[in-house]
């Protein structure tokens, strides 16, 4: 017979075992940024499941995904036209939580209520509604805040991939919200300049639009459009993304099925002047990557491995992904950080 010290011993070793295994697991888990407005945080759903937490089910353990979502919130900087922007995303904790959260994949759902920007007056019950935000912010700050808060991300020290969201149907007249303005102003925005940065893009615009998915707002996912919504993002953060071979001096981008659209960078630069089809002749060694438009009924666009060319021979190298630096997984940044991403040296000034 086992005596009780030796049995406590063993449950001990195993209760240890178990925890050291669970920490282990969260430490290598993918950590997913969910950054947007009140179409994140889930504004009017609020006894039931939000859009990251369907996320969260769908992608699993090795996955940890965090609400960071702000109702009202926009894209543009804290400095408007005429003064502050209250409205300012920038300038929410939630912000400063998301990046200090050590992100490996972040997406960016802002820029519904930057159409409020656009929209001067609606009629709405039969009566003129005047927006309140008309105007007051230039269309080249729009484009300026949107790649800052892109490249605020991008630089943190874990590097994280970013899906960039072309904004979904939203409706309403008496918010200021048209769809009108979403399509002609603020999803060109998010398109042009997640292109030049080469992060990927959700066409949310066009893969949630079925009005039984929306409050009767016609703004906010219900319930069953929040799980929706976690559908399209899950697809999008899953599929296999498109690699590149390369045979002398010419790469080629290789992606499941068909491929409708690239755009060739350099050293994380778009190239300019035609780098536009599948294949790329290159004239100097450097780090190549494809934005590739993965379907044809929506303008969805994923990045490809990195490659590092090293040569430009005439044998076939094939296919070479570029050496990821590996980046610490940090729980908790230990400096701070201001709202444009940059270290703050938090220690006592000497007088």
């Amino acid at each position: 017979m086992f005596g009780n010290n030796f049995k406590n011993r063993i449950t001990r070793s195993v209760a240890t075992n178990a925890a050291i295994l669970a920490l282990a697991t969260m430490a290598h888990a993918t950590n997913v940024a969910c950054v947007g407005n009140s179409i994140t945080e889930g504004y009017g759903i609020w006894a039931d499941k939000k859009y990251p937490d369907h996320l969260q089910e769908m992608l699993g353990n090795d996955y940890t995904v965090t609400n960071f979502g702000v109702s009202s919130m926009t894209f543009a900087g804290e400095k408007i036209k005429g003064g502050d922007n209250n409205s300012s995303y920038w300038k929410t904790e939630k912000f400063k939580a998301a990046l200090a959260s050590s992100p490996d994949i972040v997406v960016i759902e802002l820029g519904t209520n930057d159409s409020k920007y656009f929209t001067d007056k609606c009629i709405w019950e039969g009566a003129e509604r005047y927006n309140y935000l008309y105007n007051q912010c230039e269309k080249s700050q729009l484009y300026s805040d949107y790649e800052a808060l892109i490249d605020t991300f991008a630089h943190l020290p874990t590097s994280p991939e970013i899906f960039a969201t072309l904004q979904p149907y939203s409706n309403n007249c008496d918010w200021g919200i048209m769809d009108t303005a979403i399509v002609s102003q603020i999803n060109p925005i998010i398109k042009e300049t997640a292109v030049k940065k080469g992060v990927n893009i959700i066409d949310l615009h066009t893969l949630f639009q079925t009005p039984a998915w929306f409050l009767a707002d016609s703004v906010h996912p219900n319930a069953s459009g929040a799980q929706e919504l976690a559908k399209i993002v899950n697809k999008y953060i899953t599929l296999a993304k498109p690699s590149i071979a390369q045979n002398g001096a010419t790469l080629s981008v290789q992606v499941n099925g068909n491929s409708y659209g690239v755009r060739w960078y350099k050293d994380g630069k778009i190239i300019e002047g035609g780098a536009d089809k599948t294949s790329l002749t290159v004239s100097e060694t450097g780090t190549y990557s494809a934005l590739v438009k993965v379907e044809e009924g929506n303008d969805s666009w994923l990045l490809s491995e990195k490659i590092e060319v090293k040569d430009l021979g005439s044998g076939i190298t094939g296919i070479r992904p570029a050496k990821k630096t590996a980046q610490p997984k940090l729980r908790k940044l230990h400096h701070k950080v201001d709202v444009k991403g940059r270290a703050v040296d938090s220690r006592p000034k000497s007088r």
